[in-house]
């Protein structure tokens, strides 16, 4: 009697291990891409953000004929123009009695919540949401002014602009303090 060939079908381990580390080496490559991405994202985000702000001031100022004070240790309540004291600072409501952003929006020139809405500073931590992405302080004389946003990847332009900021009289503080890694100056 003829015995009946068996055939076994399916994979060898070696097959199986090979295919198991083609996965991992696609999945490992779409990880660090979308991290890129997600983060070239959030800077274009934070940069759509300052230009909004910076807009919003120099309208403001305009208008009102005067020069932003809300900010750091600003302990009056915005008065419907300006706080009457501070020296500049974090930028978002609840930071300070009276904020930029208190007087931004108070004239409807930037919504509510503009910087919850940012991407959070990663030398906060994790539990920021936005709120310490922003900084706003005079510079040598009485019309100009920095603005200073949190950058992830900062490129070489923004590293250039906000040297260019800090040697133009403005507070390096933020940078060093703060890790804000871009800044524009805004004459008034």
């Amino acid at each position: 009697m003829w015995a009946k060939n068996k055939q076994k079908s399916g994979f060898t381990i070696v097959e199986l291990l090979i295919v198991v580390v083609v996965i991992a080496i696609l999945a490992a490559i779409t990880i660090v891409s979308y991290n890129g991405i997600q983060s070239k994202a959030n800077d274009a985000r934070s940069r759509t953000i300052a230009s909004q702000i910076t807009k919003a001031v120099m309208l403001w100022n305009v208008d009102s004929s005067l020069a932003p004070k809300g900010g750091w240790s600003s302990t009056v309540a915005y008065d419907g123009t300006n706080c009457s004291d501070g020296t500049g600072g974090w930028i978002f409501a609840g930071a300070y009695t009276c904020s930029l952003e208190n007087i931004l929006v108070g004239k409807r020139l930037i919504p509510s919540g503009l910087t919850l809405g940012a991407p959070r500073n990663t030398a906060f931590g994790t539990a920021n949401d936005g709120r310490y992405s922003f900084m706003f302080y005079p510079c040598t004389g009485t019309d100009r002014f920095a603005l200073y946003w949190s950058l992830q990847n900062p490129s070489n332009d923004d590293a250039a602009n906000l040297a260019s900021v800090e040697a133009s009289g403005c507070t390096s503080g933020p940078r060093t303090n703060y890790g804000m890694r871009a800044a524009s100056l805004i004459q008034l």
